[in-house]
């Protein structure tokens, strides 16, 4: 699809609906590094690939095996929009991009085979249940938790515990047995590639393909969307 939005100023684009952008993951960089998280699961022996769509923002429904992105990283025009209104944004590296995957792969493995339920699951990250704090303290130096992305974030809920720890683990070049070396996260890195090792050769009970709020279907424009952006972070 020939994407004219490219050739309006910022002023006129900002007036754009999000579904009359024409975006896709298809033949962006993108969707290049999404095949690397693949041969990253290929070679941990997963035949389990997370679905991924275009929305908003990156987030893994409850209950869904797959993810969506940010509409802004298949594009540098949107990109350079989303820094200029922002000022930062998730994902501005390919190094963070994949760090972010991993992640929320993590999300979209446990909704497959339904890991949460597991009581041993439950006895090393707690409850996935409960309900996520609208801001949480870190503290830097806890050796309970591994440290992948900014501010601490495994330690701001069990899921996320979770998931910082499995996208640890992922990361072939992470070294986790050397670089977590008695730290008491190290147990949860090591139930975690148990619990991998038990689980890879299985087909996962969900398989849904849903898209929630994917991008075709968002109707605010980009000004709208990052009105509401600045109001949330505010």
């Amino acid at each position: 699809m020939m994407m004219s939005w490219t050739r309006k100023s910022d002023e006129n684009l900002l007036d754009t609906r999000l579904c009359d952008l024409g975006l896709t993951l298809n033949g962006s960089k993108m969707q290049k590094e999404i095949e690397l998280l693949w041969h990253d699961l290929a070679n941990r022996g997963f035949a389990f690939r997370p679905h991924c769509w275009l929305s908003d923002c990156w987030f893994c429904p409850d209950g869904v095996p797959g993810f969506a992105i940010p509409f802004y990283l298949v594009h540098p025009r949107l990109m350079r929009l989303e820094k200029a209104y922002m000022l930062e944004f998730d994902g501005n590296t390919s190094e963070s991009r994949m760090k972010l995957l991993r992640h929320e792969t993590a999300h979209a493995l446990a909704n497959a085979y339904r890991l949460h339920l597991k009581q041993s699951w439950r006895r090393r990250f707690g409850r996935a249940s409960k309900v996520y704090p609208e801001s949480y303290l870190p503290r830097p130096y806890s050796r309970s938790y591994v440290v992948h992305l900014d501010h601490w974030y495994a330690q701001s809920h069990p899921a996320e515990d979770w998931a910082e720890t499995f996208a640890v683990w992922l990361d072939p070049r992470s070294r986790w047995r050397e670089r977590y070396h008695n730290w008491p996260a190290l147990k949860k890195l090591e139930y975690v590639d148990a619990l991998m090792q038990e689980i890879r050769g299985s087909k996962s009970p969900v398989r849904t393909r849903r898209q929630i709020d994917a991008v075709s279907s968002l109707t605010l424009t980009l000004r709208e969307y990052f009105e509401q952006k600045q109001a949330r972070l505010r």
